[in-house]
């Protein structure tokens, strides 16, 4: 998905849920200036992608559905689904996360890791910081060490990221309708914000990905 077309979804998707752009720019430009020079440029992003990837989110049934994948693809993972790859033995190759998950253990996982700065992250930004292998996103326009590879949650952004390099992407613990429940989440906002995650996936789809849905077998 061009950037253009990203931003005017994006434009819809702010004024869904009333985010404030100033915020949006504000924390853009604060982990950038985090990150520096210490992160990794586009074609070492995408020398880890091979022409299939794994795209696993955090659903109630990934622990089912964990059993298609196999170490034939590299993974790219969500936030919390991460976490339960690595304590079975999955190793992520690289995770995308906003910050809000348990950082002490996200550090403990050998990957690369896509830090994502939004208007409600701010506070928490620092911690990207603790990760050596990194790379900043965004949801706003690019800056030269901050990407916008497309995508909203933590998990269509995994999607976002593997199109944007061109791979078949194998969907492994996604659930729109049922969110795993969460100490502290708004759960309506959760699915509202999964209804987009839909809505964006089905948007690739109809550019052409090639999307195969293991969570559905």
């Amino acid at each position: 998905m061009n950037l253009r077309r990203w931003m005017a979804l994006y434009r819809e998707i702010e004024r869904d849920f009333s985010f404030s752009r100033e915020r949006e720019v504000q924390a853009r430009d604060m982990l950038s200036a985090i990150l520096g020079d210490d992160f990794l440029k586009l074609g070492d992003i995408g020398n880890l992608i091979g022409s299939d990837v794994y795209v696993v989110g955090a659903s109630p049934n990934l622990e089912r559905e964990v059993e298609v994948i196999t170490e034939s693809y590299p993974i790219i993972s969500a936030d919390e689904a991460s976490v339960y790859l690595y304590e079975i033995g999955l190793t992520p190759t690289i995770v995308l996360t906003d910050l809000d998950g348990d950082v002490e253990k996200l550090a403990e996982i050998p990957a690369v890791f896509g830090i994502h700065a939004h208007g409600d992250n701010i506070h928490r930004l620092h911690l990207a910081s603790r990760f050596i292998r990194r790379f900043g996103t965004t949801q706003i326009d690019p800056i030269w060490n901050v990407y916008n590879f497309g995508g909203f949650t933590d998990g269509d952004r995994c999607v976002f990221l593997s199109y944007y390099y061109g791979a078949r992407i194998h969907m492994v613990g996604f659930d729109f309708d049922n969110p795993r429940e969460k100490l502290g989440k708004d759960m309506s906002i959760k699915r509202k914000k999964l209804k987009w995650a839909r809505r964006l996936i089905n948007e690739l789809q109809a550019e052409g990905a090639s999307i195969i849905w293991e969570s559905l077998k």
